[in-house]
């Protein structure tokens, strides 16, 4: 038979004594199981280790703390004491220290906090730098030139066209529009040319213009303005053809030339919005008062039945814009209080927002707008009485959303500019905001910066150069100043006072001469 493998925690001790059998003892060590006696022997030896322990400590910290008298240092009084602190790239938001921690492995999800408080803190710190009328009618769309973050063009209720230049009021050109009915309903810069851009108007055309408006192409017109007129346009730089939308849901393809390469009515009213996704060239979407966002693929697009999907609202739906951070969400506006996110790849409702910006027949539509540099969504507030949080003298003010939270960041307000704020537009830096009030336009910027325009703005009006040194007039500049304003008013009182007693007198004189004649 095969022998039994002996354990090796076992172990036999045979004691002979006087006609005693063999006493077998097994003794085993399982995690600490085993009589008490062995338990509390083994409770004793981790005792006196830990006391060995300690002495040695306390023997080593008697050491270090024994005065030096070569050195003159002092016994410590304290115990050392290690302090666990966190680590600056956990609880700073400097930009750079972040980036660091990236590097150092730290998760992502902190790179992209501390870049969106540092947006935040820039739009919690902006205010009107410039505000201008150069139109005698509301403001109705506008467009930030892609590349040059100081111009932006803006079109009118009455046509007319301004390219203003943020950074030089000399280098602004305006475009005389057809006065009633030539609503711009949408603009673009053309992207083969940024001297040029392209417009869709309710006289019926698209129509391209140059820098002086001498030399406009018209490519395409409904030759019946009065029924039929073109709400949105966009351009498609990589396929070169324009897609433009009516007032009857029909949408049109042209080549650069005005030939007309597609036409089918894909919405049941009014195309308010088109635009090409920046992340897939071959992907569209449309916007419609008939309650319905689409999405199409521009190579087999063929009826209204051809779409990839199809999202519908409660509401009549103003504007859809793809997100200009990576194309992957779309942000759509309705007629009364939603703000909407989809997300790609399949275009499900991921936000729903509540916000009041309700449709109003004699002002712009109101459509949220992406910022170029994070998903926060930008968007005029009109206070409705039937909103929920409505309160008395509430302020019109432009909301910053993060559409993660679906919080209010933000909000921009200037009591000189109290009115309802339809139109507004981040440039491709996102560091200005152009914002349309009725017929005035709004230019936001930091107040650092807006300080310096408004100093610049008033040495011109002024005539009087700043002291560069100082960066501002010097007290002497602004003491003569005052003393020549004084001066102004007490010659103008003074000529008053004169002209008070010269009609005096005249009065009496002419009375007198009546009495004599009678």
């Amino acid at each position: 038979m095969p022998r039994k493998r002996r354990d090796d925690k076992t172990f036999e001790s045979s004691q002979m004594g006087n006609g005693e059998d063999t006493k077998k003892v097994k003794l085993v060590d399982n995690g600490g199981v085993g009589t008490y006696a062995q338990k509390l022997k083994r409770k004793r030896d981790q005792v006196q280790k830990g006391k060995q322990v300690e002495e040695v400590l306390n023997h080593i910290s008697n050491e270090v703390n024994e005065p030096d008298v070569a050195l003159r240092l002092k016994s410590r009084t304290s115990p050392y004491t290690i302090r666990a602190e966190t680590p600056s790239y956990l609880k700073s938001h400097n930009l750079a220290i972040q980036l660091h921690g990236y590097s150092m492995g730290v998760p992502r999800r902190n790179l992209y906090k501390c870049a969106t408080h540092c947006v935040i803190e820039m739009l919690s710190d902006m205010q009107i730098s410039t505000m201008t009328s150069p139109f005698n009618r509301r403001v109705t769309a506008m467009e930030w030139h892609p590349t040059n973050p100081d111009l932006v063009v803006v079109g009118s209720k009455g046509g007319d066209i301004i390219w203003w230049d943020t950074h030089n009021v000399k280098n602004q050109k305006f475009i005389q529009g057809m006065g009633a009915g030539g609503i711009i309903n949408a603009i673009k810069f053309w992207p083969h040319d940024y001297s040029k851009i392209l417009t869709a108007a309710v006289d019926g055309t698209v129509t391209l213009n140059d820098l002086e408006g001498k030399n406009t192409q018209i490519l395409a017109d409904t030759l019946n303005a009065h029924e039929f007129w073109y709400c949105s346009v966009d351009i498609h730089p990589v396929r070169k053809f324009i897609a433009a939308g009516d007032n009857v849901g029909k949408l049109q393809f042209l080549t650069y030339d005005g030939k007309k390469t597609f036409e089918n009515r894909l919405h049941k009213n009014k195309i308010t919005h088109c635009e090409f996704s920046p992340l897939e060239e071959w992907m569209m979407c449309t916007a419609s008062t008939d309650q319905t966002v689409q999405i199409w693929d521009i190579r087999m697009i063929k009826d209204r039945k051809s779409s990839l999907y199809k999202l519908m609202h409660d509401k009549p739906v103003n504007s859809a814009h793809f997100s200009r951070t990576n194309g992957c969400r779309l942000l759509t506006t309705d007629q009364n209080n939603q703000v909407r996110v989809y997300l790609a790849p399949e275009w499900h409702l991921e936000k729903t927002i509540l916000h009041p910006h309700r449709f109003f027949q004699h002002i712009t539509p109101i459509k949220a707008t992406w910022h170029p540099l994070l998903d926060l969504a930008v968007v005029g507030r009109y206070p409705d009485p039937n909103f929920t949080g409505y309160h008395e003298n509430e302020l019109r003010t432009i909301d910053i959303i993060d559409v993660d939270t679906e919080k209010i960041v933000t909000r921009l307000h200037d009591p000189s500019a109290p009115g309802l704020v339809c139109v507004n537009k981040f440039n491709v830096n996102g560091d200005t905001l152009l914002s349309g009030m009725g017929v005035n336009l709004l230019l936001w910027k930091r107040k650092e910066v807006a300080a310096k325009i408004q100093e610049s703005l008033m040495s011109k009006i002024s005539g009087k150069n700043l002291d560069q040194g100082s960066g501002g007039q010097t007290r002497s500049g602004r003491s003569n100043q005052s003393k020549r304003a004084n001066e102004k008013l007490r010659k103008m009182n003074e000529s008053k006072e004169t002209k008070q007693k010269k009609a005096k007198l005249q009065l009496k004189v002419k009375e007198e001469n009546r009495k004599g004649k009678k």
